[in-house]
């Protein structure tokens, strides 16, 4: 940061704050100068002009009619990881696609029955959202069985209705199997942070849990380390 005029050469706009908030009066002052202060993330994105010249053109992502590819971060249509879902795949990678963005959400139809995910935990809150695929009621639509695990304590719950949870950051949550599909399900996982981000529990074996039954594991991601 550039030197401001404090009276001694070489003092930071940082500096000088805690230098005139010292005093016990001066706390609560020092604390919200300092939070303006800090870096935002997501200013230099907002302040930043749009490519097409508007001001506002840099907050919109459009589909460009372009063929989907795998692993891409960018485009809203890609192609899903695995057969089981429905191919394209639409998905909004948050900051990646968007800059200064601060959720990711994903729009896909699981056909078949699969599972995958090692348990893990994140920054910031998560929403699993699990619909009929069926217009005109998402609700109705829903025929499936869906076994989700939650907490270091991998307490099992299973979904046979539409059904929002809720992943509070720090919480950990998975593996995730759709054990029973008789009507495709529309699946969104609405990630409130800029990208996805995943702690994953250790040396954990997808090979080896205890699934209940039998499954068609898929490995997306790292299985054990």
């Amino acid at each position: 940061m550039d030197p401001v005029n404090s009276g001694e050469k070489g003092t930071t706009r940082r500096g000088f704050v805690k230098e005139i908030t010292a005093g016990a009066g001066g706390l609560a002052l020092g604390g919200l100068l300092l939070d303006a202060l800090a870096p935002r993330p997501g200013l230099a994105a907002a302040d930043a002009p749009s490519a097409d010249g508007t001001k506002y053109g840099k907050y919109f992502l459009s589909d460009k009619g372009e063929p989907p590819k795998a692993n891409d971060f960018v485009s809203l249509n890609s192609l899903p990881p695995f057969p089981e879902i429905a191919s394209p795949q639409t998905y909004f990678r948050g900051a990646s696609a968007l800059p200064g963005a601060t959720a990711t959400i994903g729009w896909q139809v699981f056909q078949a029955p699969v599972c995958w995910e090692t348990p893990h935990t994140h920054k910031y809150d998560e929403f699993l959202i699990f619909l009929g695929a069926e217009l005109p009621d998402l609700c109705k639509s829903f025929d499936a069985e869906i076994d989700f695990w939650m907490g270091e304590e991998f307490e099992k719950h299973t979904i046979t209705s539409t059904t929002v949870i809720f992943i509070p950051k720090g919480v950990m949550h998975s593996p995730l199997n759709f054990r029973a599909i008789r009507k495709p399900v529309l699946f969104h996982a609405l990630y409130l942070g800029p990208s996805l981000d995943a702690v994953r529990m250790p040396n954990f074996d997808l090979t080896t849990f205890d699934w209940g039954g039998p499954v068609n594991l898929k490995m997306f991601g790292p299985s054990k380390k």
